[in-house]
């Protein structure tokens, strides 16, 4: 009888940590700026940012919408913060449904309804509070330092930033139609929350203000300020004298080249009347 060769045993391949999803192609973009790209992956949305974009900044700001999400409002929560071929990513879940922007675009007689849903969202994020989340007057004295104004004026807003309340409100940071969507079933989500930050709600307030204005909605940009400074119980003023300071900040940004100049020259009044 022949004798079969014995088998040699075979040393099992210790298992592999599962890699994190490949980027979407293309075709798949939904925004492209310099330093980060954002894209729809399946069911959900995925940030890279490239590889110079600094770490700490990036788990940051997955902590700081972690935080938000806690507080129980309606945000597209963080899947994960993964490494994709060498740049950082998170992950977030993708909400079905129209932005209130696009909403106001076709079906333009009912501004003043959409502007009331707004204000209200917005004053539902500021009943908020959120623990050892950083605070607004810090992230915009820095956007002021790093704004092409003349020096002078740097440091008069700065002075004028240091005179306003610092609050401790949940300030979204980029409060604006497009940030709203409306679900299939007629409920509103926030995503972005990027930005957000503890302060005033009068400088969030502003900051939308200041980018209905920078998109074209000079008419929805009056409309809004009106109804914010109803539903908070506050004068015009009030919320005007953080225009410079956030108008400043906004200047401070690569994608705002060309609104520069309305920048600039809002950032350089000195007192609103």
């Amino acid at each position: 009888m022949k004798k079969t060769a014995e088998k040699k045993p075979v040393a099992k391949k210790a298992p592999q940590a599962k890699a994190a999803k490949k980027p979407a192609k293309k075709d798949n973009m939904l925004l492209a700026r310099e330093h980060k790209q954002v894209l729809k992956d399946g069911a959900s949305i995925l940030k890279v940012f490239d590889e110079n974009y600094k770490v700490s900044a990036i788990l940051n700001e997955a902590m700081n919408e972690a935080r938000a999400a806690e507080t129980g409002l309606p945000v597209a929560k963080i899947l994960e913060v993964c490494v994709i071929k060498g740049k950082w990513a998170i992950r977030r879940e993708f909400i079905e449904g129209e932005t209130l922007a696009d909403v106001m675009a076709k079906d333009k007689k009912n501004l003043t309804k959409y502007l009331k849903e707004l204000v209200q969202i917005q004053c539902a994020i500021f009943a908020k509070t959120a623990p050892r989340m950083g605070n607004l007057a810090d992230k915009l004295d820095a956007m002021i330092s790093a704004s092409p104004l003349e020096r002078n004026t740097r440091y008069d807003l700065h002075m004028r930033l240091q005179a306003l309340p610092r609050g401790k409100a949940l300030c979204h940071g980029d409060f604006n139609p497009t940030n709203v969507i409306i679900t299939p079933k007629g409920d509103w989500r926030v995503i972005d929350w990027s930005h957000v930050r503890l302060g005033d709600p009068l400088a969030d307030v502003a900051r939308t203000y200041l980018l209905f204005w920078l998109s074209g909605h000079v008419k929805a940009a009056e409309q809004y300020m009106g109804m914010m400074c109803e539903a908070l119980k506050v004068k015009l003023p009030e919320v005007q004298q953080w225009l410079p300071i956030v108008a400043a900040a906004e200047s401070s940004k690569p994608n705002t080249q060309k609104n520069l100049d309305l920048l600039l020259h809002w950032a350089s009044v000195v007192d609103y009347e």
